[in-house]
């Protein structure tokens, strides 16, 4: 595996590891925004603001005033974490 947001592969198993913390809804959606290149939500979940917490992913509110909306985009270090729990 080729690392670019992790300076080692201990950080990426770290980062790994605090995936698996945040729970199976955590995981589906980095991978549902992984798979996707970004979704869209109309309300911003708890898990969504874990992961953004945890630099898993990248939250713009792209709304207006009488709609609002989210993109959710997955970070490189989200998408090297989920790897990694795949591989193992």
């Amino acid at each position: 595996m080729m690392l670019i947001a992790h300076e080692s592969m201990e950080q990426a198993r770290e980062s790994a590891v605090i995936l698996v913390r945040l729970g199976s809804p955590a995981r589906k959606l980095l991978a549902e925004a992984v798979e996707a290149t970004g979704v869209k939500r109309k309300q911003l979940s708890k898990t969504a603001k874990d992961l953004e917490t945890a630099g898993f992913l990248f939250v713009r509110d792209s709304g207006n005033l009488w709609e609002s909306q989210f993109e959710l985009m997955p970070t490189l270090a989200g998408e090297q974490a989920l790897e990694v729990l795949d591989e193992q």
